[in-house]
């Protein structure tokens, strides 16, 4: 039986995080907070400003992976710089990129995806946050769940953008129009639609916020018929903490940071 990872998590993070390493009990543990203890083999960070320099600090401590809970728009590349020096891993839970829905290992998802864009005339995509939560994070969650998903944008601008949400507009590679946009509202749960229209049906994955288990969905309308793919009842946090402990067990790089980085590069563009 393999040993479980010892894991610290700051008192800002410690919520979410204690109830996910609980339900993988073999895989993780407490780390004991004794002043003789070593450092802990995973550190939980909580993604507000600053959390790039929090991760390097529990690397250069000693920890060889650090997982950032729903992180903010930083550049990660001086995190990047030292999780490579150190050989450590770094896994970012985000809040929708993050769903098993969207793994690139989920074959079925990524054709359906794949045969979307081919035919696509459209790409709509809405995503929703509670009121008073900031529209650069929600745009930042919601890009970085459109790029997982196998998309890509051309030209993105910015249409219009409040305290309330934006809109932005790009094209596909095929150069069909593409629409994105935040609302921030009280009357419908936090969540984020894809939505691929073709010549002859669409392609529909709706993400559900992780908070809860809730299934993510995926939808397939074609000229044959309509198509729900089996279900994975999991949540975005969970498989991020799996997936942290499989990196760390098979020593396999995490790429996380190179995607976030193009991200961040993107955000910054669209909000220069």
């Amino acid at each position: 039986m393999s040993t479980a990872l010892s894991v610290h998590a700051a008192t800002e993070s410690e919520g979410p995080v204690a109830a996910v390493i609980a339900s993988l009990p073999v895989s993780f543990a407490p780390h004991p907070a004794t002043p003789a203890s070593a450092a802990p083999d995973v550190t939980a960070v909580a993604g507000h400003a600053g959390w790039t320099r929090r991760a390097a600090e529990a690397i250069l401590a000693g920890s060889r992976a650090v997982v950032v809970t729903a992180p903010a728009a930083e550049d990660p590349q001086a995190l990047a710089v030292v999780a490579e020096e150190n050989g450590a891993a770094v896994v970012l839970d985000q809040r929708w990129a993050g769903s098993p829905a969207l793994a690139p290992s989920h074959d079925a998802a990524r054709a359906v995806v794949t045969e979307a864009l081919e035919d696509a005339v459209l790409l709509d995509s809405v995503a929703i946050c509670a009121p008073g939560e900031d529209p650069l994070t929600l745009m930042a969650d919601h890009l970085a769940a459109v790029l997982q998903s196998g998309v890509d944008l051309d030209g993105l601008k910015v249409v219009q953008r409040s305290s309330s949400g934006y809109t932005l507009a790009g094209k596909l590679p095929n150069g069909a129009p593409a629409a994105l946009q935040g609302i921030a509202t009280a009357s419908v749960p936090a969540a984020a639609t894809i939505s691929i229209l073709t010549s002859t049906g669409r392609t529909d994955i709706t993400l559900p916020d992780p908070s809860a288990a809730w299934p993510a969905e995926v939808r397939s309308v074609t000229a044959s018929g309509s198509t729900t793919l089996p279900t994975i009842y999991e949540s975005a946090h969970r498989r991020s903490w799996r997936r942290v402990r499989r990196l760390l067990s098979t020593g396999r790089p995490s790429t996380d940071l190179q995607h976030f980085a193009a991200l961040f590069s993107l955000l910054t563009r669209l909000n220069s």
